[in-house]
């Protein structure tokens, strides 16, 4: 069980460096109303990743056993096509980013979520966690990791909460630090945002392409041995 966690950890890693949840949880943390508005972010971000997790171990559940005659490790593949168009996407972000004359600017969500809603932020949330590209390719290559063990189906879900668990730590942090420090966080929290929306871009392409070459790997390893 301990090798399941460990394999799932770095997927979950990558889901916990998102920066758009991030940057959105620390804005509402300097609403008027920021501890019911982060707990609703929280809330949803949590139940995103829930449901991401979930139907990536469904479906890792439907690919079919390999036939006798025909020994391919579909896992293997899965997950060298994972990575491979992971680091295909930082590429083409890089490429696309530099080539602009406004490349050193924040990112442009970065103005669309600075005006949050709670409810706003709720969507923010559980959309990134299930339809963000890159989460969904992490979700996937943890959930083929989880539905394709021989543990016991216990064993799976508890490691299924590990990773919403994992996924939703830098969301937990900064909402913890708040609730903590009270108005003595909104200082420290200001500043974090500051950092993160200043290095989202170049983040994002570096974490991608680091995880989508460490995800090749895997999958390539598997194909063969």
């Amino acid at each position: 069980m301990l090798g399941l966690f460990a394999r799932i950890l770095p997927p979950a890693l990558g889901v916990a460096a998102s920066p758009v949840p991030v940057v959105a949880v620390i804005i509402l943390l300097l609403t008027k109303r920021a501890r019911p508005n982060s707990l609703v972010f929280l809330v949803a971000w949590v139940l995103g990743n829930a449901v991401a997790i979930s139907v990536a171990v469904l479906f890792a559940g439907r690919i079919p056993e390999p036939s006798a005659h025909l020994d391919f490790p579909a896992e293997g593949m899965a997950v060298l096509l994972l990575g491979l168009g992971l680091v295909v996407s930082a590429v083409i972000s890089r490429r696309a980013r530099l080539s602009r004359p406004d490349h050193g600017n924040p990112p442009a969500w970065i103005g669309a979520v600075d005006n949050l809603s709670s409810w706003g932020g709720a969507v923010v949330a559980f959309s990134n966690a299930t339809t963000s590209p890159k989460n969904i390719a992490l979700a996937l290559t943890a959930g083929l990791a989880i539905g394709n063990s021989s543990e016991p189906a216990v064993a799976e879900s508890a490691t299924a909460a590990f990773y919403v668990l994992i996924a939703s730590m830098s969301i937990v942090i900064p909402v913890s630090l708040f609730f903590i420090g009270g108005e003595r966080a909104v200082a420290i929290l200001g500043r974090w945002k500051e950092r993160i929306t200043s290095r989202a871009s170049g983040f994002m392409e570096v974490l991608l392409f680091v995880l989508g070459v460490g995800l090749a790997l895997r999958g390539l390893y598997n194909l063969l041995h």
